[in-house]
Parts: structure tokens; C-alpha cells; sequence
């Protein structure tokens, strides 16, 4: 995909081709899937000296300490939240296609494939998006959104006018596509804060479980 064609609707291509590398292989979800640090092997804490995992829990301790952030659980509840505000304002652009077509004067084919996608979209919407009522089922939901998207952008090239003319509407606040441009990056804003949170409430997690796996192992070997 040409880089000043990626550039168009920056928010919904993020989305698009992320997706799109998700449906190969299924690899981590850009958004969902937030990265957990692995644990210490238990052959590696019994490896470990007496005094070295008493200095690693007092680090370990000490980054706990400096971590404040709500429970794993409310913090799910709110990236989902915000993932669907996020999406909601994204599926706007089902209403934002017929008028866009009046306004460009898209006419001939690219007319037709234009309402094809629209007509698609609106039916992964009215189909899946009433099942999303988690982490999980978000991701699939998402993907086919992602994918209508990336065909879109494709079809767009048909017509390099009608592309260009996106192009500079969508980098205009006064414009209907600056506008909808600028509501898809606030949401996506709120999106990613919540992912960090999330990402520090694992954090969390795995030094309390750190902890708590060094302790188990310092009463073995005093009562050894």
C-alpha cells in the first residue's frame, strides 16, 4: 500500500493493517493481547544463592512499591470500554460514505464498491458487534472490521481525485473526514492509556507472584 495512501484515515489504517497481520497465524492482538514478563524458572531460583534472591526480592519489592494502578480485572473491563467507544465512533463511517459520495460526485464503479463495503460493514456491525462482550470476542469482531477497512482503502485507489481530495479533507478539522478523523485518534488515545495501565497491572502481578515465589524458597531452605 502506496505511503500517501496509508496516510488517509491514519486511525482506521492503524486499526486496518494491524488486523490484518493478526489474521496471519493469529499472532498477539495489538490492543488485547497486552505483554505479561515472564517468571524466574525454579531451576533458576534454586540455582540462585541465599543472599542474591534476598537482594532480588527487596528490587522486586521496591518496584512494587512504585507501581500504582487499579485490578486486572476493572482494568479489562475499562480497555473494552473504551476499545467499543473507540469502535463506535469508527462504524460512523457507514453514515459518512453516502454523504461522502454526494460530495465527491463518485460516480461509476467506485460508487458501487463504495456501498458494497458499506452494505458489508454494516452487517459485521448488526451481526457481531452485539457478541462483543469481551477481551476475546472483541478480537475477531475486529478483524473483520479491520479487513472491510483495508479493502476500502484499496478500492480508493481506483480514483486517485476522489483519493487526494480524502487525503487533504481529513487533515481539515472543518471538513466532515477532519472531523471524524479527529474523534477516531481521541478514542484511540483513551485506548491506548487504558492498554499501559493494563500492561502495569500484569507488572504488578508478576512481582507479587516473583515475591511470593522467592519467599516459598528462602522458607525451604531455612527449614532445611
Amino acid at each position: 500500500m502506496p505511503s500517501r495512501l496509508h496516510s488517509v484515515f491514519s486511525g482506521i489504517l492503524l486499526a486496518a493493517m494491524s488486523l490484518c497481520a493478526y489474521a496471519e497465524g493469529e499472532p498477539p492482538h495489538p490492543m488485547v493481547d497486552v505483554p505479561r514478563s515472564s517468571l524466574i524458572s525454579e531451576e533458576k531460583l534454586q540455582g540462585t544463592t541465599t543472599s542474591d534472591l534476598e537482594a532480588q526480592r527487596e528490587i522486586y519489592a521496591e518496584q512494587l512499591d512504585a507501581i500504582s494502578t487499579l485490578p486486572t480485572e476493572e482494568l479489562e473491563s475499562e480497555l473494552l470500554r473504551v476499545l467499543l467507544v473507540y469502535d463506535a465512533e469508527r462504524i460512523q463511517i457507514i453514515d459518512i460514505i453516502p454523504k461522502m459520495i454526494e460530495q465527491y460526485e463518485v460516480e461509476g464503479t467506485l460508487r458501487e464498491d463504495l456501498m458494497n463495503f458499506r452494505a458489508t460493514l454494516t452487517k459485521i456491525v448488526e451481526e457481531l458487534r452485539p457478541e462483543v462482550t469481551s477481551l476475546q470476542k472483541y478480537k475477531p469482531y475486529d478483524f473483520r472490521i479491520g479487513v472491510s477497512y483495508a479493502a476500502m482503502m484499496t478500492i480508493m485507489q481506483k480514483q486517485q481525485a476522489v483519493r487526494d481530495r480524502m487525503l487533504h479533507d481529513q487533515k481539515d478539522p472543518g471538513t466532515m473526514l477532519g472531523q471524524y478523523s479527529q474523534r477516531l485518534q481521541e478514542t484511540y488515545r483513551a485506548v491506548e492509556e487504558v492498554r499501559q495501565q493494563l500492561e502495569l497491572g500484569y507488572q504488578t502481578e508478576t512481582l507479587k507472584e516473583q515475591i511470593d515465589r522467592i519467599d516459598f524458597e528462602l522458607r525451604r531452605r531455612h527449614q532445611s
